[in-house]
């Protein structure tokens, strides 16, 4: 099955539960400069990095291959895209239908681990100005060791696809050379996401390799998902402890 393929039927949970990227993120890249011309965000889902590079008064071009993720992202931006500040593009990393030597800054967050290195680079060189940046962008709660993170690790872990490859279920550091040849840098920000019980059951539904809503196993799964819930509420929510990881780097 295709990267977008995966996400077929995921798209409203996806919208509704997943975390948006940390604000000081977009401050950072201002800060560096980075935010000064048209920006191509890759693998735009929904629209939840849109937004955060949106707020920064940055011209963008959404590229989004699922029709589902683009029909909510669309909509949703619609006052952006009336204004000028946003086109949305159905296209890949491998084919984005942007012009050449477009925008400053191409960026992809939440979806660079499905991009193929060989055929993204060349497209990427062929939309980037001279001398621009790739930025490469996770959110993660693994890593975080809270009571909260991990029992919910351990509770997912049981509905897990088979064979789900192991760069699907972690940041690809290790890989990243492959994506960004020219060497990058790595900076955190800390991003955590309160969850009621409904946003948990639709956080886990929106990843691609665990039970969907229309998935026979997806009520075995939010049941085991309400006894977790119901350990570690505090006031009717639990918190995972995510960080926004990016990687900042060049192809050449």
């Amino acid at each position: 099955m295709s990267a977008p393929d995966r996400f077929l039927g995921r798209a409203e949970v996806y919208a509704a539960a997943r975390p948006s990227y940390a604000a000081a993120l977009g401050l950072w890249l201002k800060e560096r400069g980075l935010l000064s011309g048209g920006v191509a965000d890759i693998g735009a889902g929904t629209g939840l990095f849109t937004r955060l590079l949106l707020a920064h008064g940055v011209k963008i071009h959404a590229v989004e291959p699922n029709p589902e993720m683009r029909a909510q992202l669309a909509p949703a931006l619609a006052g952006e895209t009336t204004a000028g500040c946003l086109t949305v593009h159905d296209g890949t990393s491998e084919a984005t239908g942007l012009p050449d030597a477009s925008v400053s800054l191409v960026a992809a967050a939440q979806a660079a681990h499905w991009f193929t290195p060989e055929p993204t680079i060349r497209e990427f060189r062929r939309i980037l100005q001279p001398a621009s940046f790739v930025l490469l962008v996770w959110n993660d709660w693994r890593g975080e060791e809270t009571g909260f993170n991990k029992a919910y690790g351990e509770t997912v872990r049981q509905f897990q696809e088979a064979g789900t490859p192991d760069v699907a279920t972690r940041v690809p550091e290790q890989e990243l050379p492959h994506l960004l040849p020219g060497g990058f840098e790595r900076v955190t920000f800390e991003n955590p996401l309160p969850l009621t019980r409904e946003r948990l059951h639709a956080l886990a539904a929106s990843v691609s390799y665990l039970p969907s809503p229309e998935d026979p196993a997806y009520p075995a799964m939010t049941r085991e998902l309400d006894h977790l819930f119901d350990k570690h509420q505090q006031d009717g929510m639990v918190t995972l402890a995510y960080r926004t990881h990016a990687f900042l780097g060049r192809l050449d």
